[in-house]
């Protein structure tokens, strides 16, 4: 029994575009046994014309550097803390009720630093306010880089009659918390010795 033998083709060109060439001529071959068939006679230049305009261009796509979606930023909550006011007078000595006493911040949306109302109150018997739950940052904004701060700053308030007032004494208020500021009020001189004037 004999063995077929096949015979493969191993032409080489030496670049791509003699075998571009060689494309060309065996198409025209081709194309001109099709018309001689066919009777068909227009010039085969003219069709073949554009094959020679069409430059082959391989191109490898670069890899695109890849982009690392960027993580918003995280919004951090807000912390509720709590704030008690306790005012006393002669050095801490004697607790003063009924003193009337105002909470407030500035107002980080008015352009002209007026304060925001927070909450109005008064002293009892033990001359300290109730708790009032205020907003605050939270304690997470100390673990973000460049915020020094995990507090909000309230300003306190108090008056009495015959004593010298305290106005906008700064207290700062952390989330989870309860911070207490002590004011000691002076009598006004008037109410020294008695109610009667030194002089």
């Amino acid at each position: 029994m004999r063995k077929r033998v096949f015979f493969i083709s191993t032409e080489r060109y030496s670049d791509f575009n003699s075998m571009i060439e060689r494309y060309e001529q065996e198409m025209r071959k081709l194309f001109e046994e099709k018309q001689k068939n066919s009777g068909f006679e227009e010039p085969v230049r003219e069709v073949m014309e554009p094959l020679k305009n069409v430059v082959p261009v391989l191109e490898i796509p670069e890899k695109e550097p890849e982009i690392k979606s960027e993580e918003p930023p995280k919004i951090l909550p807000d912390g509720i803390g709590n704030i008690i006011v306790e005012v006393t007078t002669g050095r801490g000595a004697v607790p003063l009720a009924g003193i009337d006493v105002v909470i407030d911040r500035l107002d980080l949306d008015d352009p002209k630093g007026r304060q925001e109302l927070v909450a109005v109150l008064e002293t009892d018997q033990s001359g300290r306010t109730k708790p009032v739950p205020v907003k605050t940052v939270s304690r997470e904004l100390s673990l973000v880089p460049g915020n020094a701060e995990p507090f909000s700053t309230f300003y306190v308030t108090a008056s009495e009659k015959g004593f010298e007032p305290v106005k906008s004494r700064p207290v700062d208020v952390f989330a989870n918390e309860v911070s207490i500021l002590k004011i000691d009020l002076v009598p006004k001189p008037e109410n020294l010795y008695g109610g009667v004037a030194n002089g």
